[in-house]
């Protein structure tokens, strides 16, 4: 290697450079414009290109039919691909600049030449792409049987009356495809030469003997006719059938259009025998035999398989029905997915049916082949069969329905009557839903299709007359009680024997919208929010109502219940009456928790159970100690009732002490410790907890007295706290949820359902009848019907009031009824309005929510809670009394009436006084 000095390089670039000065511009220039020039032949060569697949697609417009294979080519993919249509328009080329002005002018030129010629070829490829799926894959099946046809032409065996057969035919098919332009400009004028084809189909002379390749011909002759068909369909369904009779030359050409398509139908049965003879007349070893052979084949197979198929659907009822038991086992307590699950056994008995139209539906392309076209010919029966299955089940089902909603109950005689009348009913509508698929499995959409479609809407009409008539006096009755009751004359006169063939139809949807409605709600009447809506809705139409008989019927409405029919009501029941316990689930939850500490599975020796006042809480402590009475044998259990305001440490300290039998005076819960071991299991049951604080300075040290002997280790004491809700909440604000308790049990509100048995379960020990207002008894129908829809109504309006709390339902159950000897009759729950607090000033709505929170206080206790003058606190006290929802007990307590819980609560919520 020779190493160069920095002067030398240097040297050699001065030179370098200096050549390059020296150099004629146009050398640059040449190399230029021969890029130019290359770009040039560049575009010539894709304009000639363009230039002939604009040629072939022209050609193609104008009636030449392509090959499957050159239509693929052109298009870029198979024209039946699905979503083909979605093409969107070529990027235009930009013409760049070559810096050679002697070919630019030309670049530019050809550049837009070949954007306008790729253009062009885009708005005719579209002609053809645009059109539906089904029409695109009619094309190809001409392309194919050209194809085909071209085949037979070019076969040296064939004889000349074949080839001119099949020439015949293809000249038929380029009629036909020389419309494909029209087809989106002038659908009209395409739909009008369709028909002329199809009318004007080749007739074809069979040579004697008939040959394979004219067996050939006559079925590719068929196939051409349903391609025609198809590509008709489309447009004939775009346009109503009046102006098709306009386009066809008005009402006087009725008569000849109907002939022309009879006469089509019978050609096309002529057809069908002339091959299914001929197709037998050809020798046993001959290759044109086999595809009857594979026909026959077919047959047999497609019947096997179509009987296990309907035995497969038939199957799914059942495992519909056991997914059905599977839900409502496993649904627990939520009773909105046990009726949800009504869906699942409504669909249940036609899901069989639906499948089998889905499978037929799927298979349906398929079959239309050469092999399998017996199938084909036959699947309207299959159809005719799943048809039959859903009329029988739906007229079963509409016969049952009335009966019901009459209430009428059905036996076993009558209801199979029932399924013997509905398929009778169905078998005689079975010939017209044969001619309906037979004509349009031929013909299409035609005007013999339409007019068989408006006799199978009167024959159904008349079905259901005669279905109907059945039970027409259930039928009277089910419509009775929808209508109003001053149409029960008109709806007797228009169901008469004479007329009910013509009005129990026309009358059947206003039945059909009451089924649906009762339908839905018996899937929504478990959700709260729709029993709550529907109970306010009712309340709101009842209103008005309900305040003219007010007008009306003051002194009535004044009559105090009687005392030997409240008392049933009250918390103390006379005595040797033992109330029926509504179990809720409350009790189960605390036995779970104490059964787990007693069996050594857990050290949480400590439970609080949080609810409203009045939700249950103390009536649950009884049958608790029933239930350890048999699950936890050797537990004691020992109630305390928390005196009213225990809040001093050495109170709660001595109250304690005294239930476990130990001095807790001096040394508090390390006494509790000390004696543990030698305890037995005691479970302590502390009702209304809620006494052991105060919201005062200095008033929270009895709670936190309560939460030192919880927290001391202890193998054999279970502690249980029963607390007012909104006592907790406060707590929980104050001290924390997390440092308290782990195991806090929440009473839910009381369902509907559970109210309902509470005030039922009562009212049957009291002895009395129950019957409903008219107000409630709004609905028409048998008495049955009225009292258990008058019951629901009833339950909905009171569960609503009572937001779930049994106290306060018995309560606004003894406010909703009149007493008339034995008699107890049951109007609307009216809960007081909270809009008279409204009126009350903010210190007010202070002493409101310290007394909220708190249970119940003495207005000493509130002036020190609230830090509100004496004065000020009786003010309000005595306007909470003045207005009702305040009383004073005799121990000189303040406490909410319980009809007045739920206003209060949700007044004071809505303001931001309370914790919960």
């Amino acid at each position: 290697m020779v190493l160069q000095s920095p002067r030398n390089a240097g040297s050699a670039t001065f030179i370098l450079l200096t050549l390059l000065f020296f150099i004629s511009p146009g050398a640059f220039a040449d190399a230029t414009c021969d890029a130019a020039e290359q770009t040039l032949m560049e575009l010539e060569r894709d304009l000639q290109q363009l230039r002939a697949d604009q040629d072939q697609w022209q050609r193609l417009l104008d009636g030449q039919v392509p090959a499957p294979h050159q239509l693929a080519g052109l298009l870029g993919h198979p024209l039946d691909q699905p979503h083909a249509n979605h093409i969107h328009p070529p990027e235009p080329l930009v013409a760049a600049d070559s810096h050679c002005s002697e070919h630019q002018e030309d670049i530019a030129s050809l550049t837009a030449q070949r954007n306008q010629r790729q253009l062009q070829i885009h708005k005719m490829r579209q002609i053809l792409v645009e059109r539906p799926l089904e029409q695109r894959k009619a094309l190809l099946a001409l392309s194919r049987l050209y194809e085909t046809l071209q085949t037979v032409i070019d076969k040296p065996g064939s004889g000349p009356d074949i080839r001119g057969d099949a020439q015949t035919l293809q000249t038929y098919i380029s009629s036909v495809w020389v419309l494909v332009p029209k087809l989106r400009t002038a659908p009209g004028q395409s739909l009008a030469s369709l028909d002329q084809l199809r009318y004007s189909t080749p007739q074809l002379s069979p040579p004697s003997p008939v040959t394979p390749a004219f067996r050939l011909l006559a079925h590719a002759r068929q196939d051409i006719q349903q391609q025609v068909r198809i590509l008709r369909r489309e447009l004939w369904q775009r346009r109503t059938l009046s102006s098709q009779i306009n386009d066809m030359g008005g009402m006087n050409a009725i008569p000849a259009l109907l002939g022309r398509e009879v006469r089509q139908l019978l050609q096309h049965f002529s057809d069908v025998i002339f091959l299914i003879r001929h197709d037998l007349s050809g020798p046993l070893q001959a290759s044109s035999y086999a595809p009857l052979v594979r026909n026959l084949v077919a047959l047999l197979l497609g019947s096997v398989s179509f009987v296990l198929l309907v035995r497969l659907a038939g199957r799914t009822r059942g495992w519909a029905l056991a997914l059905h038991e599977r839900v409502i086992r496993s649904s627990g307590e939520k009773r909105w997915l046990r009726n949800a699950s009504r869906l699942i056994s409504g669909l249940a008995p036609m899901l069989p049916w639906f499948l089998l139209w889905f499978a037929l539906t799927q298979l349906h392309p398929f079959l239309n082949s050469p092999s399998t076209r017996v199938l084909h010919w036959l699947l309207p029966f299959a159809y005719l069969y799943v048809i039959y299955g859903l009329l029988t089940l739906i007229g079963e089902w509409l016969i049952s329905r009335v009966a019901q909603s009459a209430g009428t109950y059905l036996s076993a005689e009558q209801t199979r009557q029932i399924l013997t009348h509905s398929r009778n009913t169905a078998r005689w509508l079975m010939p017209i839903w044969f001619l309906v698929l037979a004509v349009w499995e031929i013909l299409g959409p035609s005007l013999v299709y339409s007019l068989l479609l408006i006799f199978l809407a009167i024959s159904l009409f008349r079905a259901l007359g005669h279905l109907l008539s059945l039970r027409s006096k259930d039928y009277l009755l089910c419509l009775q009680a929808i209508l109003p009751s001053y149409l029960d004359p008109t709806a007797e006169r228009l169901l008469t024997p004479r007329l009910f063939w013509l009005f129990a139809p026309l009358l059947l949807p206003i039945a059909l919208i009451s089924f649906l409605t009762n339908f839905i709600n018996q899937v929504l009447t478990d959700f709260d929010w729709y029993t709550r809506l529907k109970a306010r809705w009712f309340r709101l139409r009842t209103r008005i109502a309900t305040e003219e008989n007010d007008d009306t019927e003051g002194s009535q409405n004044d009559v105090p219940v009687k005392e030997h029919y409240e008392r049933w009501f009250a918390q103390d029941v006379p005595e040797g009456t033992t109330l029926p316990f509504i179990n809720t689930g409350l009790v189960a939850a605390m036995e779970k928790n104490i059964q787990r500490w007693h069996e050594n599975k857990t050290d949480e020796n400590s439970l609080v159970v949080a609810g409203g006042k009045g939700s249950g809480k103390t009536i649950s402590i009884g049958k608790l100690q029933q239930t350890l009475a048999d699950s936890c044998s050797e537990l004691e259990v020992k109630t305390l009732k928390v005196p009213a305001k225990t809040c001093e440490p050495e109170a709660i300290l001595s109250l304690v002490g005294d239930a476990l039998g130990t001095d807790l005076s001096e040394h508090g819960p390390a006494a509790l410790v000390k004696t543990d071991e030698n305890r037995k299991p005691v479970l302590l049951v502390l009702d209304d907890a809620q006494n052991f604080f105060l919201a005062r300075q200095g008033g929270l040290e009895g709670w936190r007295t309560v939460l030192s002997l919880v927290n001391a280790k202890l193998d054999h004491v279970f502690w249980l706290l029963m607390i007012n809700s909104q006592s907790w909440a406060y707590l929980c604000n104050v001290f924390g949820r997390e440092y308290q308790f782990r195991n806090v049990v929440r009473v839910k509100h009381w369902a509907q359902s559970d109210i309902r048995s509470l005030i039922l379960s009562r009212n049957h020990l009291s002895g009395y009848q129950v019957r409903y207002d008219e107000v409630l008894l709004s609905s028409r129908g048998p008495e049955a019907g009225n009292v258990r829809n008058a019951e629901q109504r009833y339950f909905s309006l009171l569960w609503d009031a009572c937001r779930g709390n049994p106290m306060v339902a018995l309560r606004l159950w003894l406010t909703s009824i009149k007493v008339q000897g034995k008699q107890v009759t049951v109007g609307l729950p009216m809960p007081p309005a909270s809009g008279v607090l409204d009126t009350m000033g903010e210190n007010a709505l202070f002493v409101y929510a310290a007394i909220t929170t708190h249970g119940d206080l003495t207005s000493s206790e509130i002036s020190e809670v609230t830090c509100l003058p004496e004065n000020v606190v009786r003010f309000a006290l005595k306007g909470g009394q003045d207005a009702g929802f305040l009383q004073r007990a005799e121990d000189g307590r303040y406490r909410l009436v319980p009809l007045w819980y739920q206003p209060v609560i949700s007044y004071l919520t809505r303001k931001n006084l309370l914790n919960e």
